[in-house]
C-alpha cells in the first residue's frame, strides 16, 4: 500500500514538473515571439540601411540580396518595395520597377517617395494620366517638415506640384493647372517652375 501511494506521489510530482517545464517553455516562446516583432522593424531598417549603401556604390545585385532579405522579414515593407524598384529601375528593367513601386505605395500610401518615384516613371513614359493619382496623394500628405531648414533640394511636396502642373497641361484641364499653379506660388515662392509658367491659358 506505501509503494503504490509513493508511486502515486511521485508520478504527480513528475506530471507538476513537466507542467511547470511546459509553462515556462511557452513563456520563453511567448517572449522570442515579442522580441522579433518588437525588432523586426529596427533589423529591417538596418539591412535597407546596406541596400542603400551598396546601391550608392552601383552594386544593385547586392543591394536587391539585401532588399530581398528585408522583404523575407517583412513582405509589406514599403521601403524594401521602394529600394527594389530604383535597383531595378538603374538595371532597365522599368515593368519590374513600375510593379515594385506599385507595391510600395499599396504597402504605405504615404510614402511620398515612392508616389513620387512612380509617378516620374510615369511622365518618362508619357503616361501623364496614371501619374496623377500618385502626384495627388502627395499634394494631400502636404508637405514635409524640414529635417534640414538650410537645405536647398526639392521637397517631395514640391517635386510633385510641379509635376502636377505639367501633367494636367498634358490632359488640357486648365482649371487644376491654375490650382496647382497657385499652391505651388503659395508653399514655393521661389520654384522656378511657379516663377517662370506661362501657359497661353494662364497668359490673361
Amino acid at each position: 500500500m506505501e509503494d503504490r501511494l509513493l508511486a502515486h506521489r511521485e508520478r504527480r510530482e513528475r506530471v507538476q514538473e513537466y507542467k511547470e517545464t511546459a509553462a515556462k517553455s511557452c513563456y520563453s516562446l511567448i517572449i522570442i515571439v515579442v522580441a522579433l516583432v518588437l525588432l523586426r522593424p529596427v533589423m529591417v531598417n538596418q539591412i535597407l540601411g546596406l541596400a542603400s549603401a551598396y546601391s550608392s556604390a552601383g552594386l544593385f545585385e547586392d543591394s536587391m540580396r539585401q532588399c530581398d532579405k528585408a522583404l523575407l522579414l517583412d513582405g509589406d515593407s514599403s521601403g524594401a518595395w521602394c529600394q527594389s524598384a530604383r535597383c531595378y529601375k538603374a538595371r532597365g528593367d522599368r515593368d519590374m520597377a513600375c510593379g515594385a513601386y506599385q507595391k510600395a505605395v499599396q504597402a504605405d500610401a504615404s510614402n511620398r517617395v515612392a508616389n513620387l518615384e512612380l509617378a516620374v516613371m510615369y511622365v518618362e513614359d508619357g503616361r501623364h494620366e496614371l501619374a496623377i493619382p500618385c502626384l495627388e496623394q502627395v499634394r494631400r500628405l502636404g508637405p514635409e517638415k524640414a529635417t534640414h531648414p538650410s537645405s536647398k533640394e526639392t521637397s517631395c511636396h514640391q517635386a510633385s506640384l510641379e509635376l502636377l502642373i505639367l501633367c494636367y497641361e498634358k490632359a488640357n484641364d486648365t482649371a487644376k493647372v491654375e490650382v496647382a499653379l497657385k499652391e505651388a506660388r503659395i508653399f514655393y515662392p521661389n520654384s522656378t517652375v511657379a516663377q517662370n509658367y506661362s501657359a497661353p491659358q494662364l497668359a490673361q
